[in-house]
């Protein structure tokens, strides 16, 4: 008899809550809507908890009630007699015994707080009958049956799935495919590296790998050297061929691996070489009439602009003549790839800049299917005009085919972005290892400027014909790191305002530190002739190898 009191005592407090006599504490009527986060910080607000949370008030009050008219029933209480629940039913029926009224009062209450608090007989009150063992393991064995029930896909539906070949599975290592898809078609060569089966017809990841004279439109594909991962030195022209998918506005190359023959004077031409054909830029990828790579290249990357339609050539050139740089003569294996022998691995990765098929053209199966562009895709995304697009907010920034002891490639002009973050406001660059041509002046690379007959000229922009050219690391500098007390705490100095830096250092201390509010990015741009011996430091000019750390916060 006491059990009853206390539950009943716990219903009474627990539906009073439920219903606002008292502040909600129920954990699911939180005030917290904000399950998660969109990719640029908003929150996204789930009307599903209020859904959630209107079932459960409805559960806990069918629950209440139905415990309540359990216990009238077992005291007693005449299921089709009215009952009254402002009145005390009193001794007549229960013996006049203290804890049973006390019961019955409870109980009585519960059933006023949700709304039946006039004359009624308790069977009108509406009870969910209770589900027998027998009934539940029968339920059981039916929802473990329609679980496992094939689902079919209706052809109303097929704007909402993905498409095969299309989504890419383990990090953009391959395509989710089927098995059948997955095999050497085409001369391109298909490997299972997982299962994935989030598209119709799909089952496993595949990368796709292509060798010499390849042919592809997939939007994610792998070029190997002959016989990679094995070195080689064979005399042969390799290429891949890339025709451009009409959605497709960039294409990313990830070089896995990438151990060539280091450059001469400046230039891949005369050494083997891995060029880049883009129908997108007549004039070259890097720079004025620079399309090609030598050197080290492991784990550097080329963002390029591409229309649709366009084709992207990818053609290496090889002797293995020429001895790779590290490399020991000997033959011994440090790592790389031997003395003369070469190798490469290049990922090519198409990212759309609108979903498969909203050009039209293309096959109805297509213009219906997947209307959105895989997140894998937006994240790669790079602004306009950026040849490499770093995404992290530290990190490693290096010039191409930089090792320590190659010199830097001729006629480049491009663009090193940095992801800007939320309340970022600069970032900061520690140089690792820097040396760029420049005029005797401005060779120790601490001075902004330099005086030529009387004139003042800002280093590392000359054009005079005895001069190294135009060659320059280009950031908007604000301070070499040294620090100074101001009314509001210890900052920056602001000593270093410069933009072009060039010679032996990065600046004064090998470091700057940078504020703006626009985008973070670097210009790198070198000479197109050769430069002097005396233009650089003792072991040549070899480019750039820096630490950054973009700035967030109070700056």
């Amino acid at each position: 008899m006491q059990n009853y009191v206390i539950i009943l005592g716990l219903l009474v407090a627990l539906a009073s809550s439920a219903l606002g006599v008292q502040d909600p504490w129920l954990p699911w009527l939180g005030s917290d809507n904000c399950e998660e986060d969109d990719e640029d910080g908003t929150c996204l607000y789930d009307s599903t908890n209020e859904e959630d949370a209107v079932s459960k008030i409805k559960d806990f009050e069918k629950e209440a009630v139905e415990k309540a008219v359990g216990v009238l029933k077992a005291l007693g209480v005449n299921p089709d007699e009215e009952y009254n629940p402002s009145q005390q039913r009193g001794g007549r029926l229960f013996g006049g015994g203290m804890l049973m009224q006390a019961a019955i009062d409870q109980a009585l209450a519960v059933l006023r707080i949700f709304g039946y608090n006039t004359g009624a007989q308790i069977n009108t009150i509406p009870v969910q009958p209770a589900v027998s063992q027998v009934q539940q393991a029968a339920l059981a064995a039916l929802a473990k049956v329609t679980a496992h029930k094939a689902v079919i896909i209706l052809p109303t539906a097929a704007q909402d799935t993905n498409l095969p070949n299309y989504e890419p599975c383990r990090g953009g290592e391959g395509l989710c495919t089927s098995a059948q898809e997955c095999k050497n078609i085409g001369g391109v060569q298909g490997k299972s590296i997982g299962k994935c089966g989030n598209c119709v017809g799909c089952s496993v990841c595949c990368q796709f790998v292509t060798g010499c004279q390849g042919i592809t439109d997939k939007m994610i594909t792998h070029f190997q050297s002959p016989g990679y991962p094995r070195t080689d030195r064979s005399n042969e022209a390799c290429s891949l061929t890339l025709n451009v998918r009409d959605e497709v506005c960039q294409v990313r190359l990830d070089f896995i691996d990438f151990e060539m023959a280091a450059p001469q004077a400046g230039s891949c031409s005369g050494v083997d070489n891995f060029e880049i054909i883009n129908t997108a830029q007549p004039g070259g990828v890097f720079g004025p009439g620079q399309s090609k790579l030598c050197g080290l290249n492991k784990g550097q990357h080329v963002y390029m602009p591409v229309k649709p339609g366009n084709i992207l050539i990818m053609r290496a050139t090889t002797s293995g003549v020429r001895n790779i740089p590290l490399a020991r003569l000997d033959g011994t294996n440090r790592g790389l790839s031997g003395d003369t022998a070469f190798r490469w691995n290049a990922r090519v990765t198409q990212i759309p800049c609108e979903a498969p098929g909203a050009r039209g053209g293309r096959s109805v199966a297509d213009r219906k299917a997947a209307r959105r562009i895989p997140s894998h895709y937006r994240k790669l995304l790079a602004p306009d005009g950026c040849r490499q697009y770093f995404q992290e907010s530290r990190g490693r920034l290096q010039s191409y085919n930089f090792d320590g002891k190659s010199e830097v490639l001729l006629n480049q002009n491009y663009a090193i972005c940095v992801k800007r973050p939320a309340r970022s406001c600069g970032m900061t660059l520690k140089a690792l290892g820097f040396s760029l041509p420049a005029s005797a002046g401005c060779l120790p690379g601490n001075v902004p400027a330099e005086t030529v007959d009387d004139v003042c000229a800002i280093c590392c922009t000359s054009t005079a014909e005895d001069g190294p050219g135009v060659n320059y690391l280009g950031v908007g500098g604000y301070s070499d790191g040294a620090s100074v007390m101001t009314p509001i705490g210890q900052n920056y100095a602001v000593n270093q305002d410069r933009y072009f830096f060039c010679g032996t250092k990065l600046g004064v201390t090998n470091l700057i530190v940078t504020r703006t509010k626009g985008p973070l990015l670097l210009r790198v741009r070198t000479a197109g002739k050769y430069w002097e011996e005396w233009s650089c430091p003792a072991g040549g000019c070899l480019g750039f190898l820096m630490n950054y750390d973009v700035d967030t916060g109070t700056c």
